[in-house]
């Protein structure tokens, strides 16, 4: 093999390496200032794991996060979310480790008509 080849066969091979370690941002804040009923509060929790094999293998690791949040709105529906919780926890295998990723959120019930004006959060 030329010395070329072999070259941008590395560079190939690292960049792949690099491509996964590449993860999706997750938006924990509230996207918009909104109204909601203190008294109407549901709490959700959602856990989501993924593998990491060998070190160098992560199987559905990186967007853990984003999975979970995804599920929680689903879950919620029109409720407004707050209070979100995020806890990392890991367990070790012979050839790899598991990653979980637990979000517990607080959501809130849209306020009731004819009640004095209902809390609202800005979002700062």
């Amino acid at each position: 093999m030329s010395a070329n080849l072999t070259r941008r066969l590395a560079v190939v091979l690292l960049a792949l390496l690099a491509s996964a370690c590449a993860g999706t941002p997750a938006s924990l804040g509230p996207l918009e200032p909104a109204a909601y009923d203190p008294s109407d509060r549901i709490d959700y929790s959602v856990t989501e794991c993924g593998a990491q094999v060998m070190i160098f293998l992560p199987l559905m690791t990186n967007d853990r996060l984003v999975r979970a949040m995804e599920l929680i709105e689903k879950r919620a529906g029109d409720r407004y979310i707050a209070n979100v919780r995020v806890r990392e926890r890991w367990t070790y295998l012979v050839f790899g480790e598991i990653l979980c990723t637990d979000v517990v959120a607080a959501t809130y019930g849209p306020p009731r008509a004819g009640e004095p004006p209902p809390l609202t959060d800005t979002g700062r």
